[in-house]
């Protein structure tokens, strides 16, 4: 049925959508020429972007250095943290278990992960893997993301929520970390191993993302990285690397190249249904809640005409385009995939700052056909 209602889309944005401006390879050339000038003008320090369209990449551009002060360029192998596109890649890995009839979407979290407590009890039973892979919880939003920030492990952070009670019914959306990162243990629990080498297994080796890599550690020790970079006194300077998301992988954790984020994209996009079936993504990306404020927030140039949020996923309207997108943002990064199931189209953007420069919206303006 989610297939087949993309099918009717994509048949009814024939007739209907604006018409790209141009042949692919033009608008690429357009928009290759765009960014170059934006990157120029902002002094960005660097950025990567990769662009799927029907199991091909199209494009692959990196621009700029790794660090501010040394002459190292990016490169296709130079390795971004990708912040919270981290949590596609847990709601996923989940999907693959709930396809294999390991766990169900509708289990309570508590089933997998014991140890887990509210202050009210009846809130604890009733929340789900759903709920959580969907921001539904009820929690407050951004429940003690502030410990994550200082570094605070995750079993002291657990402790605490036992003081905690919901702010609404379950089903509300409310953004989480430190409860999405619960998944972790469920498929723990599930698997019997930990989650970043099932992660590994499952997808980032199939896939062959052999820059990718989990957590804060791993990434600085490699050799080939983006280092973050924060503004102070009108200019970008580098700054630490994060460490507290470390205890909260699943929302998180992971490092990637943007060679390797065109593979998960390729991947996504039914090109490689031997790792991940094609209803497993469409199932993560099926909208759940309805997120008003995320239309106020990316609404790029008035294009938002709806906004939810699926399981790892946001599902947008971009004047009448479906658009499955997520960004992520931790101190001195900025990432963001966007993919339009209609047109077979992806793009994957990393850049080390933050910032996002308007790249994404720059893109889809192109393609879409919106600028002339």
């Amino acid at each position: 049925m989610y297939q087949l209602r993309y099918l009717l889309l994509a048949a009814i944005l024939t007739l209907t959508s604006n018409a790209r401006a141009g042949s692919v390879s033009e608008i690429l050339e357009r928009y290759d020429r765009e960014i170059e000038r934006i990157l120029v003008e902002a002094g960005a320090p660097g950025a990567a972007i990769v662009i799927v369209e029907n199991d091909k990449v199209v494009y692959l551009k990196c621009y700029g250095i790794r660090q501010i002060g040394e002459p190292e360029k990016v490169d296709p192998h130079t390795t971004f943290r990708i912040a919270s596109v981290s949590k596609g890649f847990a709601s996923v890995l989940t999907g693959l278990l709930v396809a294999e009839g390991r766990l169900s979407w509708n289990d309570p979290i508590t089933d997998y992960v014991p140890d887990f407590m509210l202050a009210d009890s009846a809130a604890t039973q009733a929340l789900t893997v759903r709920h959580i892979l969907s921001h539904t919880t009820g929690l407050p939003p951004h429940t003690y993301d502030n410990l994550l920030d200082r570094n605070v492990p995750m079993r002291v952070i657990k402790e605490e929520l036992k003081t905690v009670s919901p702010s609404y019914d379950p089903g509300t959306y409310s953004y989480q970390n430190v409860i999405y990162s619960l998944i972790g243990d469920a498929i723990m629990t599930v698997t019997g191993f930990s989650y970043q080498h099932h992660l590994r297994a499952r997808i980032l080796e199939p896939l062959g993302m052999n820059d990718a890599s989990i957590s804060s550690q791993a990434l600085r020790m490699t050799n080939n990285r983006a280092w973050p970079h924060a503004r102070w006194r009108n200019r970008w300077v580098p700054t630490s690397v994060t460490e507290g998301y470390d205890d909260a992988l699943p929302a998180a954790g992971v490092n990637a190249s943007i060679t390797d984020m065109g593979q998960w994209l390729r991947a996504l996009m039914g090109g490689r249904p031997d790792v991940i079936p094609p209803g497993v993504f469409e199932e993560v990306s099926r909208p759940i809640v309805i997120t008003r404020s995320e239309r106020r927030k990316y609404n790029w140039r008035g294009r938002l005409r709806s906004a939810y949020y699926g399981m790892g996923w946001r599902i947008f309207n971009y004047s009448g385009n479906t658009l499955v997108f997520h960004g992520g943002g931790l101190r001195g990064y900025r990432s963001q995939v966007a993919i339009s199931p209609e047109h077979n189209v992806g793009i994957a953007i990393l850049v080390n700052a933050q910032r996002d420069y308007r790249l994404l919206p720059t893109f889809l303006e192109m393609y879409f056909g919106f600028r002339k």
